[in-house]
């Protein structure tokens, strides 16, 4: 069988965070009815009114987050038309030298046993506001690998690393260059809001197996602009 997984970083902030979520969350919904996944990976879904309209419009998937008062902490999201055999997700710990966006967001992650010994991780690791930070952003990279072991896991998601600097490290998973942006100066959202401050045409969104995983084949989905990320699409056989 043929296996198809959407992953995006949504990019649902309150306003003026981010921008246009009314109409963008309209043309996420429709990109993946169209595209019509088997499962999805959301991040930056922090509103809990948007994951309950995602839900709601999209009744086919079993829809997974980590409870939490308030707000989505976390933002993931994760959707299957898999019914899951199995379930593990954590908010990475916080110290001292998180910045306060992290400290009251939090970064995590979700395994979902989607089929027998096939996992799908979900997970946004910690944005650094500077250089220093990036060790915070490799150690839980590294959480994540220790969680993984030696299973088959499709690995899906906004690592906040640049591909360069990931390529170097890797030691876990099979991955290929995507060859474009996930983040993209051509995408009109890149600019809008407190965007226009950070630096953009990057490459830090992957969908990617481990050693023992099916090979993927990975895409954009490009030139939809619904996020100020670019959606893309991975597919493998299993």
């Amino acid at each position: 069988m043929e296996i198809k997984i959407f992953n995006l970083n949504c990019w649902l902030l309150p306003f003026p965070i981010s921008v246009e979520n009314k109409k963008r969350i309209e043309k996420i919904i429709s990109l993946l009815k169209k595209i019509d996944p088997d499962v999805i990976t959301f991040q930056e879904v922090w509103l809990k009114k948007y994951v309950k309209k995602i839900k709601n419009e999209l009744p086919q998937y079993h829809f997974l987050n980590l409870k939490t008062p308030l707000f989505n902490k976390s933002g993931l999201l994760f959707g299957s038309k898999f019914k899951p055999l199995s379930f593990k997700g954590e908010f990475f710990p916080t110290g001292k030298s998180h910045n306060l966006r992290e400290k009251i967001g939090l970064k995590g992650y979700q395994m979902v046993e989607i089929l027998p010994e096939l996992y799908v991780l979900n997970t946004q690791l910690y944005a650094p506001e500077k250089k220093s930070e990036i060790k915070i952003t490799l150690s839980q990279l590294n959480h994540i690998e220790k969680v993984i072991g030696g299973k088959k896991v499709i690995l899906s998601g906004d690592l906040n690393l640049d591909e360069e600097i990931f390529l170097k490290l890797n030691k876990t998973f099979n991955y290929s260059p995507l060859g474009k942006f996930t983040l993209s100066n051509k995408n009109k959202y890149t600019k809008k809001a407190l965007n226009r401050f950070y630096q953009h045409n990057r490459t830090i969104d992957y969908i990617m197996g481990t050693k023992v995983a099916p090979k993927l084949e990975v895409n954009m989905v490009n030139p939809v602009e619904v996020s100020d990320h670019y959606a893309m699409v991975g597919k493998f056989k299993f």
